[in-house]
């Protein structure tokens, strides 16, 4: 046995009181999360809808936090293609997704609550996911027709129950998410966008339809315009802009937990940080031929 495998299989290592290991795994939070809202954390549950590039991104650090209530649902398998920004390794292709970050978070905290759907979102788990959790992370891949309708149903499902949903999407370098605090009764299904969505066939017409066309960035305007007129083409992705989520989900779920709010959202570029504003004003007017483009291809799309 490795050094490093010995030190992971001594149990001596840590507490095995349950109480006692939690205070340990969050006691270096302290200065940053008061006790009252690290109880908060512990007691706070969470579904994660999708556990790719986005949902993956969320999972890991918010157990590291002390969250400690989970459903994972993800019908996924790992493929190479995924670990250019996933957090899998080789011998984790081919498999499942849900079941891989449930057992993840077992190696972080072994008192983890977590369930995980192998099969994914369904008709046969929504209502009661739904129902058991306090934030739901919708992170369901829409590159598929099945992945568009159980996307559209969960913020169907969400909106009936009065549930907070968060979203987010990497897009090139940059990272783009939104809430939709389906507690306020005046808010329509996806803010309004639902039976836009509902209504597309493309896949990126459909997510175009949540996410606005402002949303995406000047280096990933050709993506899209490939996207809509080439098949057989995937949608590139980097690891940068979904790490970054996993920075910026943790401060958004202990504002979540304190409280009790959301973020609108959040829309930042990594590019952007090393331009200066002369660069970014003529990148921004360089994208207005592009982005008409696409609008007209949206417009031909069904």
């Amino acid at each position: 046995m490795s050094s490093v495998k010995k030190i992971f299989s001594d149990q001596s290592l840590w507490p095995m009181d349950p109480e006692e290991y939690y205070k340990t795994l969050t006691s270096r939070n302290h200065h940053f999360i008061s006790p009252e809202t690290q109880t908060k954390l512990r007691q706070v549950k969470v579904f994660v809808a999708g556990c790719g590039s986005t949902g993956g991104a969320c999972i890991e650090p918010l157990a590291r936090i002390g969250v400690e209530n989970f459903i994972l649902a993800d019908n996924g398998e790992y493929e190479l293609t995924n670990l250019n920004r996933q957090h899998a390794f080789k011998e984790n292709i081919g498999d499942n997704k849900a079941q891989f970050h449930a057992e993840c978070l077992k190696n972080i905290n072994p008192n983890i609550n977590v369930k995980f759907y192998r099969e994914g979102v369904s008709l046969e788990n929504i209502d009661s996911s739904v129902e058991w959790a306090d934030l739901i992370i919708d992170a369901i891949d829409v590159t598929s027709a099945s992945g568009i309708a159980m996307k559209l149903t969960l913020h169907e499902h969400a909106h009936t129950a009065r549930k907070p949903v968060l979203t987010a999407l990497d897009i090139g370098f940059r990272q783009w998410g939104r809430s939709y605090d389906y507690r306020n009764m005046g808010l329509e299904v996806l803010n309004g966008t639902y039976e836009r969505a509902r209504s597309a066939q493309h896949p990126l017409k459909v997510l175009l339809s949540i996410v606005p066309l402002s949303a995406v960035p000047n280096h990933s305007l050709k993506l899209v315009e490939d996207l809509l007129t080439k098949n057989n083409i995937s949608a590139s992705q980097l690891g940068c802009a979904s790490d970054l989520l996993s920075a910026i989900i943790v401060p958004v779920v202990i504002q979540f937990v304190e409280q009790g709010t959301l973020v609108t959202g959040w829309n930042i570029d990594l590019v952007k940080l090393a331009k200066t504003r002369g660069e970014r004003w003529r990148e921004f007017v360089a994208g207005f031929s592009s982005r008409r483009k696409i609008r007209k291809l949206l417009a031909a799309t069904p």
